[in-house]
């Protein structure tokens, strides 16, 4: 059991190693010149208190009006969200109410391509919020014909209390990891709050009738571009591309949240993103595991020490220069503790994934 426990280790540092050094390779990529039509694409439910933010931030884009425009999809919202955004007087504003009989942010999303004239689809949420640059910046990585697929950095707002602190953590580790990933031309990860890709390699090898997770849309497409592609996808390392958006205000809304992301990797089919799925679940097994046993035996207690050393150190490695370039540098003093206490809670949610439903935007999905 401890050689298996080292070998697990030493696996995870060279893995979190390879990610660090893809990070470094990404060079931020900006040319203004490159001006593509471009459909900003939001699927929203029951949105009513980002509507009037963010078409506010909409209108601030700084890109040509006649190569920019937004489609906004009502997935059968039951408050005012529709009805605010009939009353926007955006003249590049496209308004789609899902018919009855569809429904889900897969389906919007695959409706909003359909009925969309850019050439370049730029996907995020509505309770998101970016630079006036930002359009300009995703875009312009499209200038190299090769690229058919972008993933936008997204951070957390920055907010005050332990909670809060613990969830950005966790998700600059995710959007690092997968920035690195991409970095070294093997892609597992981006984030549908931020993504930009061709419309025509959309329509050419991901129209979300394959799968039938919920969620998804963002990794099953990068997956699939990824497979017939494998050298098109880049990262748009940029301030100007950041996506700020909310974290979860209560601890069962967290659970719920990571409960969804957790039951769609069930369905994956990419290597890559299989493999590091189980590393990542086998180092936090083994965490939990040393954790345990060290109150029966002084040895597991070194191994423990050890093995907590190790992953600490490969784990600050990565996400020193992911928080740097979000500039939430004020989160380093939480990495110590959140090495124990994510191993606990991701193998609980783990567990919780295969075997509970989980609620999003109001529906009750199950496993």
């Amino acid at each position: 059991m401890p050689f298996f426990i080292v070998f697990i280790a030493l696996l995870y540092a060279f893995q979190i190693s390879k990610y660090r050094i893809g990070w470094d390779k990404i060079k931020s990529v900006n040319r203004q010149e490159y001006t593509p039509k471009v459909s900003v694409v939001i699927a929203m439910r029951n949105e009513e208190s980002e509507i009037i933010r963010l078409l506010t931030e909409l209108k601030k884009q700084i890109y040509p009006t006649n190569k920019l425009e937004f489609v906004l999809v009502n997935d059968h919202s039951t408050d005012a969200t529709l009805e605010l955004l009939q009353q926007s007087a955006m003249d590049n504003l496209q308004i789609v109410n899902m018919p009855d009989g569809e429904f889900g942010k897969k389906n919007a999303i695959k409706k909003a391509v359909a009925l969309a004239e850019g050439e370049i689809i730029l996907a995020t949420d509505a309770d998101c919020s970016f630079s006036p640059n930002w359009v300009q910046t995703m875009a312009s990585y499209f200038v190299d014909s090769n690229i058919k697929l972008v993933s936008g950095p997204v951070v957390f707002h920055k907010q005050k209390g332990v909670f809060q602190s613990l969830q950005a953590l966790e998700f600059a580790s995710l959007i690092g990891s997968g920035a690195g990933a991409i970095g070294i031309d093997s892609p597992i990860f981006c984030n549908g709050a931020n993504m930009a890709y061709r419309k025509a390699i959309f329509l050419e090898v991901n129209n979300f009738e394959s799968d039938t997770s919920a969620s998804g849309d963002d990794v099953f497409l990068l997956h699939s571009v990824k497979t017939k592609y494998p050298k098109a996808i880049a990262f748009a390392k940029d301030d100007n591309a950041i996506v700020i958006t909310k974290g979860v205000q209560s601890l069962k809304a967290f659970i719920n949240q990571r409960k969804r992301w957790a039951a769609k990797s069930s369905s994956y089919k990419d290597f890559a993103s299989i493999y590091v799925s189980y590393l990542v679940l086998f180092v936090n097994l083994a965490i939990v595991f040393l954790f345990a046993m060290q109150f029966f035996s002084k040895q597991y207690f070194e191994i423990f020490i050890l093995f907590y050393i190790v992953k600490f150190i490969a784990d600050l490695f990565l996400l020193y220069p992911a928080l740097k370039f979000f500039k939430r540098t004020d989160l380093i003093k939480w990495i110590s503790p959140f090495e124990l206490l994510y191993s606990f809670y991701i193998v609980l949610i783990v567990i919780l994934s295969f075997t509970k439903s989980f609620e999003w935007k109001g529906r009750t999905h199950k496993k």
